[in-house]
C-alpha cells in the first residue's frame, strides 16, 4: 500500500549551495553544515502552511528531480520561493553552525582567530534572519494572491496569513508558537 500525500519522499526544494548563494554573506560556508534534513525542516516549519498543503505538495512533485512546473510556477519557484526558503534554512541552521554536539556535549565551534558571540547578539542575528524570510514569504503570498488564476493548486483559504501568522487560532512569532 502506497502512502498518499507523502511529501517527505521528494527532494528538498533547494540545495545547500543555493542556500549559501542566496542567504549567506560568507560564500565559503561549508555546504555540509546544511543537510537535506535541515532544508526539509525549514520547508515544513515555514513554507508548507504558508502555501497551503495542496500547493506545497504540488510544488514538491513538480520540482522533484523528475518533475517540472508550468512557466508561471518556474518563475515563482526561481524568483520567489528559492530566495524565501533559503533565508528560512539559514534561520534553522544558525545554531548548528554556532554549536556542535559531540560525545563531550554541546560545544561552541570557534575558529582559531575568532570569538563566539554572546546569546543576545546571536538572538538578534537569528531574529533578523527570520524577519528577512518572513518579508520574502509575504511577497510570495502577495504574488500568489494577485495571480491566483495562474496557480490553480494554490488556495489562499488553506494557507496561513503571513502578516498575522494565524490559522485556527495559532500565531507564530519569532519562533514561538502561541495558541
Amino acid at each position: 500500500m502506497a502512502l498518499s500525500d507523502n511529501y517527505m519522499q521528494y527532494d528538498p526544494l533547494v540545495t545547500a549551495a543555493q542556500v549559501i548563494s542566496n542567504a549567506f554573506t560568507n560564500q565559503n560556508t561549508d555546504p555540509t553544515l546544511i543537510s537535506d534534513n535541515i532544508i526539509v525542516i525549514a520547508e515544513v516549519a515555514h513554507i508548507k502552511d504558508a502555501l497551503g498543503f495542496d500547493f506545497y505538495l504540488h510544488l514538491k512533485e513538480a520540482f522533484d528531480s523528475t518533475g517540472t512546473g508550468t512557466a508561471d510556477e518556474e518563475t515563482f519557484f526561481d524568483d520567489y520561493l528559492k530566495q524565501t526558503l533559503s533565508w528560512f534554512v539559514r534561520f534553522e541552521v544558525i545554531n548548528e553552525i554556532q554549536m556542535n554536539s559531540t560525545s563531550s556535549g554541546i560545544v561552541t565551534a570557534i575558529p582559531e582567530f575568532a570569538t563566539a558571540v554572546d546569546a543576545k547578539t546571536l538572538n538578534v542575528y537569528k531574529q533578523d534572519t527570520y524577519r528577512k524570510g518572513k518579508l520574502l514569504m509575504d511577497a510570495c503570498i502577495k504574488l500568489l494572491d494577485d495571480n491566483a488564476s495562474d496557480f490553480p493548486e494554490y488556495n489562499s483559504t488553506t494557507s496561513v496569513d503571513c502578516k498575522t501568522g494565524k490559522r485556527s487560532g495559532v500565531i507564530k512569532t519569532h519562533g514561538m508558537i502561541i495558541y
